[in-house]
């Protein structure tokens, strides 16, 4: 199946280049990541639509004042000419033209190409071809196709003395006229597409794109989510400008448990203030639900590892930069004088130091990942979604010995041959005794033969030295083990299943270990493994102390949001009750709130 890149950052973009000039075609937006149109070494490639009467029936009258054109590649493509033809060997009506040398030059993505001196008017009833050409220096595969097959709309010719292939079959052509003037109608909106990531059981945020395919900036107006027993009307405050595209975010709660599994969830521009939509008939879609990704990482490490130092640099970056998304797990297996050891922890059959492994599918570098970045690979990662779900609460006994988790499993598809892991790590760990002190062999490079990020680490740099003092991050303290099993077997689940699971994690007694340990930093961290021994999806929550004996409420992140919300006994709410609240905000942090 052909692979569709849904680019809002691009459409929203090309939007602000040409405001008010509304964007029409086949493809709707959509851009492929690959292709397979080519032509062997140097050549012209053209590409075009047949422009039905059908397709711009709203828009007669309307000027077409440039092109659109979506390209996979550039990078041998000198110059970009669009045109408009009555037929597909016809002279141009209209044409331009975008060259490498200019300051639009053509680019992979969408490009919009205005005509300069002279427009196109639609008439009502006649059809038009609209396309584009290009020369190229080698092989280049830059035209996209996308969507389903619509027969008699995109056509294709590879060099100037062959002739146009009907390339329908395939799908349309990535390629949408650019319409403007007094003929446009004054309001309508496109609920273009629209996803939701399901955050917890009843929490959604949702994504929807609204495109303005009218001559009236949109400031007023009412998005509507709706399914079988359910319906909640969001009013919008962001603006729509005329032929433009925007991203509305929503936050839906206490979403009943049957929307989201198999149950089809909707979104529609129920209300617009500037008056009624001329074309209602395009102003609802469909949400498509997906479960929300994190990822774990494990890292292999230890003080007594001196390039380790790399992987504390690659593991805090993405501790800071994905928040919760980050389910990272420092094992300091390598030396045993390590004071923070976890000799119950899994032999996962690292080859060496530092390494981890990315959701127990592949081993890489922590700080390079397999390119440069393991930014690149995480994020790799965490967009490919999830048929399941896991969401955690976790709080301390009665006096901090132990940690008692809550799991709930939520699934989208039939899983079997599941099992669950339970990890305790704690943040801010550091110590004073000279095992704590962390080996580096970087010590003996110069500041300026290393990464920025890394020059610390160097020859004169504040930590260059061969052993320095660190605060570690994302320490394993504390791991579930029954028996042999490191996993907690789940028995079979269905299609739309939901399920509970409970362990008791020790906290650590060894005093160099417990000592170092900040009670209000300490995660509860859940995974699930599937039969083939991957992490499908996992879960990290900061344990919470409901006798208060961590401190309460306390966030560096002004910005942060509740993202759920729990009874003194771990029951997660979907609103306020009556007492003690505790409530999950976006930045791993919880407080504690009293309900009148």
């Amino acid at each position: 199946m052909r692979k569709i890149l849904f680019s809002m950052l691009m459409a929203a973009v090309c939007g602000l280049a040409n405001a008010g000039n509304v964007a029409v075609g086949y493809s709707d937006g959509q851009l492929a990541e690959t292709g397979k149109y080519s032509v062997m070494g140097k050549g012209t490639v053209s590409a075009a639509i047949r422009v039905t009467p059908e397709l711009v029936s709203r828009y007669v009258g309307a000027d077409v004042n440039g092109v659109r054109v979506g390209l996979i590649s550039t990078k041998y493509c000198d110059s970009l000419v669009v045109w408009i033809r009555e037929t597909l060997d016809g002279e141009d009506i209209a044409t331009a033209v975008i060259r490498r040398t200019d300051a639009q030059a053509p680019h992979a993505g969408w490009n919009d190409v205005l005509f300069k001196s002279s427009s196109y008017k639609i008439e009502e009833g006649k059809e038009f071809f609209v396309g584009f050409s290009f020369a190229q220096r080698y092989r280049e595969t830059a035209v996209s196709v996308v969507g389903e097959p619509r027969a008699n709309t995109s056509y294709l010719k590879r060099g100037k003395a062959l002739d146009w292939e009907d390339i329908s079959a395939d799908g349309v052509v990535s390629l949408e006229l650019l319409l403007g003037g007094d003929a446009l109608p004054a309001t309508d909106l496109k609920v273009a597409s629209s996803s939701a990531v399901q955050q917890a059981p009843g929490v959604f945020n949702v994504s929807t794109l609204v495109t303005n395919r009218a001559r009236l900036d949109v400031t007023d107006y009412d998005l509507t989510f709706s399914a079988d027993g359910y319906s909640y009307t969001f009013t919008s405050d962001v603006v729509v400008p005329s032929g433009e595209t925007v991203v509305v975010n929503t936050r839906l709660e206490s979403v009943p448990a049957e929307v989201g599994f198999g149950n089809s969830l909707k979104v529609t521009a129920s209300r617009i203030g500037n008056g009624e939509d001329a074309y209602p008939d395009d102003n609802t879609a469909t949400v498509g639900v997906s479960l929300k990704r994190n990822v774990v990482v494990e890292e292999f490490t230890g003080t007594g590892c001196g390039y380790c130092p790399r992987g504390l640099v690659g593991m805090d970056k993405l501790h800071d930069r994905y928040g919760l998304s980050f389910v990272g797990i420092g094992i300091h297996q390598y030396n045993e004088s390590d004071p923070m050891y976890p000799s119950d922890y899994k032999i996962l059959g690292f080859s060496g130091a530092p390494q981890c492994l990315v959701d127990r599918d592949y081993f890489t570098d922590p700080y390079m990942g397999n390119g440069s970045d393991i930014c690149d690979d995480f994020e790799a990662e965490m967009n490919k979604g999830a048929k399941l779900g896991v969401d955690v609460y976790a709080a301390y006994n009665e006096d901090c010995s132990a940690v008692d988790i809550t799991a709930t499993v939520i699934t989208q598809e039939a899983f079997s041959g599941l099992s669950v892991g339970f990890v305790l790590t704690a943040d801010s760990v550091t110590g004073t005794t000279s095992s704590w002190r962390q080996s580096n062999y970087y010590a003996q490079y110069p500041q300026n033969q290393l990464p920025e990020d890394m020059a610390q680490f160097g020859s004169g740099g504040e930590k260059g030295t061969s052993k320095f003092d660190w605060v570690y991050n994302d320490v394993a303290i504390s791991t579930y083990k029954e028996g042999n099993n490191y996993e907690m077997p789940l028995a079979d689940m269905p299609q739309y299943g939901s399920t509970t699971v409970n362990a008791t994690l020790a906290m650590p007694t060894k005093a160099i270990l417990s000592n170092a340990i900040k009670y209000d930093q300490v995660a509860a961290n859940v995974f699930v493994v599937g039969s083939d021994g991957k992490i499908i999806n996992a879960a990290r929550f900061y344990v919470v102390d409901p006798a208060g004996v961590r401190e309460m409420g306390a966030t560096s992140d002004a910005n942060a949001v509740e993202v759920a919300r729990y009874t003194l006994d771990g029951r997660q709410i979907a609103a306020p009750q009556r007492g003690v609240n505790i409530i999950r905000l976006s930045n791993g942090t919880t407080k504690k709130v009293f309900v009148e």
